[in-house]
């Protein structure tokens, strides 16, 4: 039996931004952007996960998570679901801060696999099993390969599903014959609900049983997205196609031929266009420089000021 009524896991649905972390020219957490951004998310029909990868979460100190935290709760209010990632090296830290984070007023945590040793499949179960047994509020698994180097298989998440206090996963983890696999093993569970961090692959895995999309551009368009997942979810498979078309142009203009470390720079760049925030980033990331943001100013306002929701 679920820690969480079945009643309830409706909550945990639909469209989850990976929100950007907002910082000041000091680098403090920006409390007046994260309201903006934060409103902006929920009256687009999204949640809000605050301190996954988009949000810079490994290189952000426990103070300015806390920080963050203490001021999405409070600009969310209770009108949306708030997710707060927990990752790290240290098991002990990300128990602490799923404590702090309930106190505070988090929804759920999320967590990925640990970045630092080879981890065989039981060192994979036995160290979700063992945090999911720790922390107190519900916990999300992530797969995230392209920065923890260590894939989740398909079997060791269904085995981590029936625990009690594993309500879902966040598979950012790329390929067609396993999204299907999974689509296909976890479409019809009541007690646990499938979230997909591939964003291209969206409007397909919403109109075959997805639960849940996590689209790091939602940061910028999250309307869109909001309406995208309306669309499929109805069956308006037209409508959520041509929504993926534009989101996916979206997105590459600033992924596309850059590493992850680029691409979160320049998504900066294009909220601080939209007048969401700065463009500041966390070492190792560098910031994007005036020039390379005046050229997003241009372009950016001429191809997608149309889709802003935050003025």
């Amino acid at each position: 039996m679920k820690n969480v009524d079945l009643k309830d896991m409706e909550k945990f649905k639909g469209v989850i931004v990976p929100m950007i972390t907002p910082f000041t020219k000091e680098l403090d957490i920006d409390q007046e952007a994260t309201r903006r951004i934060v409103d902006n998310l929920v009256k687009n029909d999204c949640a809000v996960f605050i301190l996954g990868t988009t949000g810079e979460a490994l290189s952000v100190s426990h103070q300015k998570k806390y920080d963050l935290a203490k001021a999405a709760v409070r600009s969310a209010n209770g009108r949306k679901i708030v997710y707060a990632g927990i990752s790290g090296n240290c098991f002990d830290e990300s128990v602490e801060n799923a404590k702090r984070f309930q106190e505070m007023g988090v929804d759920a945590v999320v967590a990925h696999l640990p970045a630092f040793y080879p981890l065989s499949g039981d060192h994979m179960l036995h160290y979700f099993e063992a945090l999911a047994d720790a922390v107190p509020l519900p916990l999300i698994l992530y797969n995230m390969p392209a920065t923890t180097h260590h894939s989740l298989s398909i079997e060791i998440i269904d085995q981590l599903s029936h625990h009690d206090n594993i309500i879902g996963l966040k598979d950012s983890e790329r390929g067609e014959e396993r999204l299907d696999k999974s689509l296909e093993k976890w479409k019809d569970r009541e007690d646990f609900v499938f979230h997909l961090g591939w964003a291209a692959k969206s409007s397909y895995g919403v109109r075959n049983g997805l639960d849940g999309i996590v689209p790091s551009t939602g940061n910028l368009v999250p309307g869109l997205y909001s309406e995208l997942f309306s669309a499929a979810k109805r069956n308006d498979f037209s409508k959520a196609e041509e929504l993926q078309e534009i989101t996916n142009e979206i997105s590459s203009y600033y992924q596309a031929g850059n590493l992850l470390s680029e691409a979160i720079p320049r998504l900066k760049g294009m909220m601080k266009t939209f007048g969401l925030c700065t463009n500041k980033v966390e070492f190792p990331m560098i910031q994007i420089s005036d020039e390379l943001q005046e050229k997003i100013d241009t372009e950016v306002l001429q191809k997608y000021s149309k889709y802003n929701t935050s003025k």
